[in-house]
């Protein structure tokens, strides 16, 4: 194989030696420059032939540095991702792949290195995802065949083979491709036969070495090495291999002989057992892969798990070893989130086997309390047999497993012993407040590796299925109340009454029970009193919604003000961390009253914010801003008097966070974005803190504008809707940044869609100065063909308010700059274009009809923009159209169809506002000329029958006969006339503002029937009167379509 292929630019060629020097120099160098400079030249050689090929062969030279063959290794396993498939651009070529592939097992059978051996694995893992079965059909028969070769005379070959065979396991059982799953489960019998076998074979040496001493030490050590690893495989293959895993008899004999040797290996790691103290650390993991199969089954095979071998016993056997462990649960040690990681990339979590052990048992009850109440709902065919299993195992689960007696036994236990808080967990807090707290939390993910919080969620999932169990609850519960405890038992009491609260919150009084118990407690001055505090912040939090009369929740503040005391020395960090994220919950509740919270406001939010000065985790931060947050919007107008200190807050907590803390800028941005809108127009004076802030954050060439857009827009929208002209100069200037954003079809594009608008309304002879009117044309026009409707037709909505404007404040000429415009940016041919495909769409029938482009919705979107053209200046309207017809004057031509489709589409506009706007807009072309007179009476019946439809719908007067319907009704005016400006309660200075800007409209200021009658007469004059007119033009009217205009006209006369 040839290696000497010459690249581009200064690049070195690529050979296998000068792959190997720059792996040396990248790996190993301690010249920071050499490093980078070895590290871009391996980057540039990634897309070249035989990069990899070269990387494996490098790899496999094991007369090589260890740090050179690792940084090949991880840079092939890196490059699977990249380039292996053959859709990637730059994809490793077949022939390259292939030889990959014929090397591939050969990195790990013979090398030494575990960590090396791991990673071959990893690689190979991943291109058995691509390629199996398609393209590498035969690695599960020759991973077979080797480890079948290696299991009985090789042990570093076997145990070589089964960590390759791990991975490729893993990888193919997460996998989502349909043929990845048929291909593994096609496999599987094979594996479990062959595996089994490589089990039992090497626990039965290992078993016979530690108890009678037969057998040499190093190969007992690798028996338990292969012997972990094929459990790890069984566990996997069992679950993930088998649809129906109950019907096979492997597994059955498998899922049998795990609960044998897990009650055998579970006495070996007692005291005084058989197995020496060096090996009981590989033993317990043997015992934790045993937890993990029986969990892992119960969870993907809800059907099968009550169905195979003694697997209700088995339950009850887990429950019994909680149940123990419960004793001495108050003297372990603990299980601790570790900061190292398992090869999978999660947190490795450290402690007593005992302990890990009951935790595995409560989260199996907890699995099977799910298969009971919460069945797996999927959209996957099953057929009737597959449901009835299910059914049965429900059944099975509620009937054998959860009886009354193992419940009542559950709740008596959790609450009376795992509810204690322990001295280990005590010197946890102290160690680190701040992460102790966070993964105590409610919200945390604590109960997947620690009992306590596990044994609370089992609690509340029994709790919330079976009602009953509330009455014990409550008896220990108000016995808490009346007996003296000590603060370590009350506590656990108090725990139990917040899981029990939406069971027992009829039959207990808790009103009663905090205005004399939890007052009393939250004072208790003792070394311990922390661990009570905290709780009580968490119990009135699980409290509040359930069972808290508007009358006690000032002691619900007062409460929490005093938790979050700083001064009182038994309230540390962790009491206060819990008090201000729990204080979420107070807010957040429907029944939160801004005025009764006011006279605590002050304080609490002094506390909060100095609190937020002194903690440093930035998770922390964000949980006590997101409770300000809360705060700032609950309270709404009553946030005024404290907006100065949040506002002075802010600004500087912004630019204390470090460039890359999106997270904590994104909090500021939305209590910015709460404080505005509790402030209503009171938080103008902010403006001048929170704009520099806003352009920082949209700045496009920001590394976190990405992160921070979304925040950034809704404060920004919050801003505008409190504002009034005259705007901030600076807030003005900002227009520019929203535009470029308007191509984008998401919720941003939306909002900033919005905030043009809103610009619009308010400041529109600077949206229509030379500077920004075409930019904002041109961003416009993208907007109307977007897919997103609500995008479309904001756009549309926009482009209208832009025509309204250039006609308020430029007249003729200020309506034929912006028609220009639109003309010039490809706006108008843009709709033009789409009406045109529509309306030949409508003149075509069957299978061959043509498609439109645009559907009705933004068809009718699309007309109203000409409408309001025409109504603004009919002539600059009919000017346009002629410029797209024959020759660029021949109007004839364009409208023909326009005006058959615009009348058409009467009858998709809903809405009356819109009907009468397209009805000013056509009638408006009367007032016009030839060629357009003509034009216009062409369609003489079109123009009748449109006016007395809109007109009758706008005066709820219609043009029957005497007698019919219209004759009970009273004539009236045109509903759209507006006589004063409509207002309501809640509204914001840009309501009012577009209100006032609406009342200008000829919509809402125009009686449309005089409109009408106006320029009728005025056209039946300029053809001769009305003799002349009904003889050249009004004969071609249909008698009925003219005889009812003519009622209706002649009953809105007489108003």
């Amino acid at each position: 194989m040839s290696f000497a292929i010459e690249v581009p630019g200064e690049a070195a060629p690529l050979s296998l030696l000068e792959l190997a020097k720059a792996l040396e120099a990248a790996a190993t160098s301690s010249d920071n420059a050499q490093r980078q400079s070895a590290s871009q030249q391996l980057q540039v050689w990634e897309t070249h032939p035989d990069f990899y090929p070269g990387l494996q062969t490098v790899f496999l030279d094991r007369s090589l540095h260890t740090p050179l063959r690792f940084l090949a290794i991880i840079i092939l396993k890196n490059g699977i991702d990249k380039y292996w498939r053959h859709t990637s651009k730059h994809a490793i070529k077949p022939a390259e792949k292939h030889l990959i592939r014929s090397r591939l097992l050969q990195g790990s059978l013979d090398e030494e290195d575990r960590n090396l051996v791991l990673h071959n694995a990893l690689v190979v893992a991943k291109i058995a995802r691509i390629d199996y079965p398609t393209d590498w059909p035969d690695v599960m028969s020759t991973i077979i065949a080797v480890a079948r070769t290696a299991k009985s005379d090789n042990p570093v070959h076997l145990s070589s083979i089964l960590q390759i065979l791990l991975r490729v396991v893993k990888e193919l059982g997460t996998a989502r491709l349909r043929k990845s799953q048929t291909a593994l489960q096609a496999a599987t019998p094979e594996l479990v036969q062959l595996l089994g076998e490589i089990y039992t074979e090497k626990t039965a040496y290992w078993q016979e070495f530690l108890m009678k001493g037969r057998g040499d030490e190093d190969d007992a050590d690798y028996a338990m090495q292969n012997s972990l690893t094929a459990l790890k495989l069984l566990r996997r293959l069992v679950t993930v291999g088998y649809e129906h895993p109950h019907t096979d008899p492997m597994v059955q004999g498998f899922w049998s002989l795990s609960q044998t040797q897990f009650d055998q290996f579970l006495n070996g790691v007692k005291n005084d057992s058989w197995i020496p103290v060096p090996y009981q650390d590989l033993v317990g993991k043997h015992l934790i892969q045993f937890t993990k199969l029986h969990i892992d089954m119960c969870e993907t095979h809800p059907a099968s798990f009550p169905v195979l071998p003694n697997s209700i016993p088995l339950v009850k056997a887990y429950w019994n070893l909680v149940r123990d462990f419960s004793d001495v649960f108050e003297k372990s040690g603990g299980i601790r989130q570790t900061t190292n990681e398992t090869t999978a990339g999660n947190p490795k979590h450290e402690g007593p086997l005992s302990e890990k052990l009951a935790l595995k048992g409560l989260l199996l009850l907890r699995s099977c309390v799910a298969i009971a109440y919460r069945p797996v709902q999927t959209f996957k065919y099953r057929s009737q047999e597959t449901k009835d299993q299910e059914k049965e195992a429900i059944n099975i689960i509620k009937t054998d497993l959860l009886t009354r007696d193992l419940l009542l036994d559950i709740v008596q236990v959790t609450i009376s012993k795992l509810f204690i808080f322990r001295q280990s967990d005590l010197e946890a807090w102290e160690n680190d407040p701040e992460e102790w707290e966070a993964q105590e939390r409610s919200e945390g993910m604590a109960y997947e590796w620690a009992v306590r919080p596990c044994a609370e969620r089992l609690l509340i999932d029994l709790l919330t299925r079976y009602k009953e169990l509330g009455q014990p609850l409550l008896t220990y519960c108000e016995l808490a109340t009346k007996v003296e405890m000590d603060i370590v038992t009350k506590e656990a009491a108090y725990c139990a009454l917040g899981c029990a609260a939406p069971v027992i919150h009829e039959a207990f009084d808790f009103d009663r029970f905090l205005n004399v118990s939890l007052v009393k407690d939250a004072q208790v001055l003792d070394p311990m009193a922390k661990l009570l505090r905290r709780r009580i912040a968490i119990l009135l939090s699980q409290w509040i919604a359930i069972k808290v009369p508007a009358s006690s929740r000032p002691v619900v503040y007062d409460i929490f003000r005093h938790l979050l005391n700083p001064a009182d020395q038994y309230n540390d960090e962790v009491v206060r961390i819990t008090a201000a994220r729990e204080f979420r919950m107070i807010v957040d509740e429907f029944e939160f009253s801004g005025e009764a919270f006011l006279p605590f406001a002050a304080d609490i939010f002094n506390l909060m914010i100095n609190l937020l000065r002194e903690v440093e985790s930035d998770e922390t931060k964000l949980a006590i801003l997101g409770t300000i947050r809360a705060v700032v919007s609950r309270m709404e107008a009553h946030i005024a008097p404290f907006g100065d200190a949040i506002m002075a807050t802010l600004p500087n907590l912004w630019e204390s966070a470090a460039s890359d803390e999106y997270m904590m800028k994104q909090s500021i941005l939305s209590i910015m974005s709460a404080l505005v809108d509790s402030m209503r127009a009171d938080s103008l004076r902010y403006q001048s803190a929170i704009i520099p802030l806003l352009r920082e954050a949209m700045d496009p060439n920001s590394a976190l504008h990405l992160y921070l857009i979304e925040e950034s827009v809704e404060l920004w929208k919050a801003v505008l809707t409190q504002s009034q002209p005259p705007l901030n100069p600076d807030l003005v200037q900002m227009v520019e940044m929203a535009l470029p954003l308007l191509e984008y079809e998401s919720d941003v594009a939306n909002r900033c869609l919005e905030i043009v608008k809103d610009y619009i309304v308010l400041v529109p002879q600077e949206i229509l100065s030379d500077r920004l009117r075409r930019p904002t044309i041109a961003a416009l026009a993208k907007t109307l063909d977007s897919r997103s409707r609500d995008q479309s037709q904001l756009g549309a909505l926009s482009v209208e308010l832009v025509i309204r404007a250039a006609e308020a404040l430029g007249g003729a000429q200020g309506v034929s700059v912006v028609v220009q415009d639109m003309l010039e940016t490809g706006l108008l041919p843009t709709i033009l274009e789409g009406l045109h495909s529509a309306w030949e769409a409508s003149q075509t029938t069957g299978p061959a009809r043509t498609i439109s482009k645009i559907n009705t919705i933004k068809q009718t979107d699309w007309i109203m923009l000409l409408a309001r053209i025409a109504l603004a200046d009919p002539a600059v309207f009919a000017t346009m159209l002629a410029g797209f017809g024959r020759g660029g004057t021949e109007i004839d031509s364009v409208w023909s169809w326009l005006s058959t489709l615009w009348f058409s589409n009467f009858d998709c506009m809903a809405d009356i506002a819109r009907q009468k706007l397209s009805c000013l807009a056509l009638t408006r072309l009367w007032e016009l000329p030839n060629p357009m007179q003509d034009l216009v009476l062409r369609h003489l019946q079109d123009y009748l029958s449109m006016w007395a439809s809109v007109l009758g719908d706008l005066t709820m007067v219609d043009g029957g006969p005497e007698g019919g319907a219209g004759e009970e009704q009273m004539p009236g005016k045109d509903t759209l006339i507006w006589d004063a400006l409509p207002s309501f309660e809640w509204d914001t200075p840009i309501d009012v503002h577009e209100r006032e800007f609406a009342m200008k409209d000829p919509i809402h200021k125009v009686d449309a029937f005089e409109f009408v009658r106006a320029r009728l007469a005025d056209l039946v004059q300029r053809v001769g009167g009305e003799q002349a007119f009904e003889r050249d033009w009004a004969v071609n009217v249909d008698k009925d379509v003219l005889h009812g205009f003519q009622r209706l006209s002649g009953r809105l006369a007489s108003r």
